[in-house]
Parts: C-alpha cells; structure tokens; sequence
C-alpha cells in the first residue's frame, strides 16, 4: 500500500465519463492501489477494491444504485460507495475511500486524506 503525506496526493486520472457503464464497477491502479469505480449518472465513486472481511475484489460484485452500495461477490457483505463504510454483514470494517474529480469527461482519483 502506497503511503500519501497530508497534502500530496495527486490526482491521476483512470478513465473518461463515456468509458465506464453506468452501474458496472470497474478496478483501476490508482498509485499502486488498486481501486473500484463506479458511475451513478453524473455522479462517480471510488472505493479501494479488496473487501476488508476477506480476500474478494469488489468490482466482482453487484452495485445497487438505489442505496449506493457495492455487495461483495464472496459473503454478500455491502459497503457505501461515497465513504467506504460497511453496511451490511460480515463486513465491519471500512475500506479506503477516494475523492473523484470529474473534469469535464475526465475522471481522477485520489486517496482522502483523512483515512
């Protein structure tokens, strides 16, 4: 896992508005990290892609627009997709949230600075 100090993390751009399906999430290599993107509409989320409960990538998984979760494709354990929190069972543990920036058609990501 890649160490950011306060302030440096830089954006680094992982796609364009018109190369993610809506709903379909997506793993990208943001700074040796890899991370799970999806796109609501206009609106885009990032969130690391390795479930904290056990060693299955999120973007196997099923987005459910409606509560803008991510459901692991292991245990059926959920995650917010805006703040990386867990909301369902057997995840208690949050994974790592990353702002997006949305340029114009480009998308950025970056890690939040507060973990």
């Amino acid at each position: 896992m890649n160490r950011h100090s306060a302030g440096q993390s830089t954006p680094v751009r992982v796609a364009t508005l018109d190369q993610l399906k809506p709903g379909v999430p997506t793993a990208f290599d943001v700074d040796g990290d890899e991370v799970m993107v999806v796109r609501d509409g206009d609106s885009v989320y990032a969130i690391s892609n390795l479930c904290s409960h056990a060693e299955a990538y999120l973007d196997m998984g099923v987005f459910h627009a409606e509560s803008l979760e991510i459901e692991c494709p292991l245990h059926v354990g959920r995650f917010d997709v805006r703040t990386g929190a867990p909301t369902a069972l057997p995840c208690v543990l949050p994974v790592r949230a990353y702002d997006v920036v949305v340029d114009g058609t480009e998308i950025l990501v970056a890690p939040k600075e507060a973990d």
